[in-house]
């Protein structure tokens, strides 16, 4: 009898389930353009992390909108490595807390990673992919402006500018690329102990700096070149410098720290800043004026355009791959934080800064 009915009634039942699924495109399409409109609405304005208050240590990582392999590889290492820091009995203490077995969290919240990319003239597809893993992960910051090499500069001012207004507890902003290996741990080890005078006796064999002075404005420190000649043509062409036959000295862009100081006088003058096409040159003339400012380089920091080598005391190694970050993570875990490269190599001498003399002399 149902068959009967069901045969007899079958082109009702196909055009009944045809209409139903047409109504449901329909509904579909005008909820993926509401949800577009939404996100497109929210390109115009920061998007990401905006209550951070306990946030002491901020690490900025500028990464491009395709760039989510190499950010999750981040994530899957040494960003893993915060955790390292932790507070007892009101210090900040480090100690290696990172098993295979166990991935303890830590009990601070004052470090965080952040990724810092442009979505303007994205297509919808890659903008969708974006506002997804931001929401995954909580820790993108997300600016409308054009992404790429010539607005280098004025992607760190932004997110400069939105650390001072947005990190009240803010003291020391670690600016890196989404290729540099950072011991983001050891880092903070160091700030927490040391700065901004950085003049400890364990660190005298790989910090140079100008004066030992009893107090400074803050601290800008990294791996410095002062003899750099300025480019006139290709990817790093200035056409707007004119100050000077060189760069002004400045900390290569691999990975340099600046203090909260720093953040606030850039951020504060933002609208009076030149941007050059390096945006590490830009922070070099962004700094230049400033008295009181210790400027300390470290051979610790390998940052410039090609890796000097592997050394497991660095703190920093730039042009690293994927693979070549899983393979520094292996190293770490399984020594318990004491070995970063598996073979140690060296491609490139390194040279201590001579602030005594001028900058075209700097650096032998």
């Amino acid at each position: 009898m149902v068959i009967k009915f069901i045969r007899r009634k079958r082109n009702m039942i196909l055009a009944s389930i045809f209409f139903f699924y047409i109504g449901c495109g329909i509904t579909l399409s005008f909820l993926r353009i509401e949800c577009t409109n939404l996100s497109s609405s929210e390109d115009s304005k920061l998007s990401g992390p905006e209550h951070d208050e306990n946030v002491e240590y901020a690490v900025m990582v500028l990464t491009g909108p395709d760039n989510e392999v190499r950010r999750d590889v981040i994530r899957m290492t040494w960003a893993k490595f915060v955790s390292n820091i932790f507070v007892e009995n009101g210090e900040r203490l480090y100690k290696w807390n990172h098993t295979w077995i166990k991935k303890n969290n830590g009990n601070q919240n004052f470090i965080k990673i952040y990724f810092v990319v442009g979505s303007q003239g994205l297509n919808s597809e890659t903008s969708q992919q974006l506002e997804k893993e931001a929401s995954r992960n909580n820790d993108m910051l997300i600016f409308d402006f054009l992404d790429s090499y010539k607005n280098l500069a004025h992607k760190v001012l932004i997110a400069i500018k939105w650390a001072n207004e947005n990190l009240k507890q803010l003291k020391y902003l670690i600016k890196c690329d989404d290729d540099s290996f950072v011991r983001i741990d050891l880092i903070v080890k160091d700030l927490e102990a040391f700065a901004p005078e950085m003049n400890a006796k364990q660190l005298s064999r790989y910090v140079t700096y100008k004066n030992n002075l009893l107090t400074y404005n803050g601290l800008y420190w990294g791996y410095f070149d002062g003899r750099a000649k300025t480019f006139s043509k290709g990817k790093w062409q200035e056409k707007d410098w004119f100050l000077c036959d060189t760069y002004l000295p400045y900390a290569l862009g691999g990975g340099y720290v600046i203090s909260q100081s720093i953040v606030k006088f850039v951020a504060d003058n933002a609208d009076f800043l030149s941007l050059y096409n390096s945006e590490d040159v830009s922070m070099g003339v962004w700094t230049a004026a400033l008295r009181r400012i210790n400027r300390v380089h470290d051979i610790r920091f390998d940052t410039e355009w090609k890796s000097r080598g592997c050394n497991s005391h660095m703190l920093v190694r730039h042009k690293q791959t994927p693979s070549d970050m899983f393979q520094m993570y292996k190293a770490l875990v399984l020594s318990s934080g004491d070995i970063l490269c598996k073979t140690e190599t060296e491609e490139k001498q390194s040279y201590s800064y001579n602030w005594n003399v001028l900058p075209s002399k700097c650096c032998h």
